[in-house]
C-alpha cells in the first residue's frame, strides 16, 4: 500500500537529550511570551492543493481501515465456516440419535417394568421382615421381663443363701448349707425327745406329789420344804419352757422359710439351666458349663440376648436401606423427555 508524504514532519533534535534541555526550556519561555491571537489576515488560507492533500490523507487512512476490516472479515468467515461444519456434524449425530431413540425407549420401558416387579418383590420382603422384626421385638421384651424377674428373685433369695454360707464358713463342722438344716432337724428331734422325757418326769412328779399328800400328816414339815423346792423348780421350769417355746417357734418359722426359699431357688436354677441348654442347642454349641455354675449360664444367656438385639438392629438398618433404594429406583424410573 502506498503511503502519503507527511507535509508537516516533526523535527527531532539530534544529539543527547540532555544537551537539548536548555533549548527546550528556552523555546517554552519564548512561546509563553508569544501572542496567542493572530490577526485574521495572518491566518493561513486553505488552498486547493492543501485541501486535496487533506482529502488524500483521509482517503489513505480509510483504505488502511478498510483493509484491516477485510482481514477481520476473512478471519470471521473462516470461524463461521468451522462453526457451520460443526453444526452439520451435530445435525448428522442428532439424526442418528433419533434413529436409535425408539430402541432406547423400548429398553427403558423394559427396565421400568423390571424395576416395578423388583419393587413389588422388595415390598413383600420388607413386609415379611417387618413382621419378623415385630415378633422378635416382642420375644426380646418377654425375655427382658423374665430376666428382670429372675434377677429379682435371685437377689431376694440370695440373703438366705448368704446366711447359710456364712454359718458354714463360721463353723467348720458344717461342710455345706444342707448340713446346717440336718443339724437343725437333729436338734428339733432332740428337743422333742427332751419334751417327752420332761412330760414323763412331770407325771412321775405328780405321782410323787400325790404320795406326799397321802403322807402329809406324818411328814408335814418335810412336805413343806419339798413344796418350796418344787415351787422354785416350777418357776425355773416355766421360765425355761417359755424360752424353749419361743425359740422352738422361731426355729420352726426359720425352717419353713428356708425350705420355701430353697425350693423357689431350686426352681429358678432349673429354669436358668433349661434356658441355657435351649440356647446351646439352638446355637449348636456344646454344653460345657456345670449345672451349679449359674454365673456362666447367665453370661451365655446375656450374650444370646445381646446377639438377638444386634440382629434386630441389623435387620432394621437393612429395612431402612431397602426403603432408600426403593425411593431411588422410583425416581430413576421416570420417563426421559424427548428432545424438542
Amino acid at each position: 500500500m502506498k503511503k502519503s508524504k507527511d507535509l508537516a514532519p516533526i523535527a527531532i533534535p539530534h544529539g543527547p537529550p540532555v544537551e537539548s534541555t536548555a533549548e527546550y526550556f528556552k523555546s517554552k519561555m519564548e512561546s509563553s511570551r508569544m501572542v496567542k491571537k493572530y490577526p485574521v489576515w495572518d491566518v493561513a488560507r486553505p488552498t486547493p492543493q492543501v485541501l486535496m492533500e487533506h482529502a488524500r490523507r483521509d482517503l489513505m487512512e480509510a483504505e488502511e481501515k478498510l483493509a484491516i476490516k477485510r482481514e477481520e472479515e476473512k478471519q470471521n468467515r473462516q470461524i463461521m465456516d468451522a462453526k457451520w461444519e460443526e453444526l452439520r456434524a451435530k445435525e448428522l449425530l442428532l439424526k442418528e440419535s433419533f434413529i436409535s431413540f425408539n430402541k432406547f425407549i423400548r429398553e427403558n420401558q423394559e427396565k421400568r417394568d423390571r424395576a416395578e416387579r423388583k419393587m413389588a418383590d422388595d415390598n413383600e420382603v420388607l413386609a415379611r421382615k417387618t413382621r419378623e422384626t415385630e415378633a422378635m421385638r416382642k420375644r426380646v421384651a418377654e425375655m427382658e421381663e423374665v430376666k428382670q424377674l429372675m434377677e429379682k428373685q435371685v437377689e431376694d433369695y440370695s440373703v438366705y443363701e448368704d446366711y447359710l454360707m456364712a454359718v458354714v464358713q463360721k463353723y467348720p463342722e458344717f461342710k455345706q448349707p444342707l448340713d446346717v438344716l440336718n443339724r437343725y432337724e437333729a436338734l428339733a428331734a432332740a428337743k422333742a425327745t427332751l419334751a417327752d422325757r420332761q412330760e414323763r418326769d412331770l407325771a412321775l412328779l405328780e405321782r410323787a406329789r400325790q404320795d406326799i399328800a397321802a403322807l402329809a400328816e406324818d411328814k408335814k414339815l418335810f412336805i413343806m420344804g419339798l413344796n418350796n423346792t418344787l415351787a422354785v423348780l416350777r418357776w425355773r421350769y416355766d421360765k425355761v419352757r417359755s424360752r424353749v417355746i419361743k425359740w422352738e417357734l422361731a426355729l420352726a418359722r426359720l425352717k419353713d422359710t428356708a425350705a420355701r426359699r430353697h425350693e423357689e431357688l431350686a426352681h429358678v436354677r432349673a429354669a436358668i439351666w433349661s434356658l441355657y441348654v435351649k440356647i446351646c442347642q439352638h446355637k449348636g454349641i456344646a454344653v460345657d458349663v456345670g449345672t451349679s455354675d449359674f454365673e456362666q449360664q447367665l453370661v451365655v444367656i446375656m450374650r444370646a440376648l445381646i446377639e438377638l438385639r444386634r440382629i434386630f438392629n441389623i435387620a432394621q438398618r437393612r429395612a431402612q436401606h431397602k426403603d432408600g433404594d426403593g425411593e431411588t429406583k422410583a425416581t430413576s424410573s421416570k420417563p426421559i423427555e424427548q428432545p424438542k
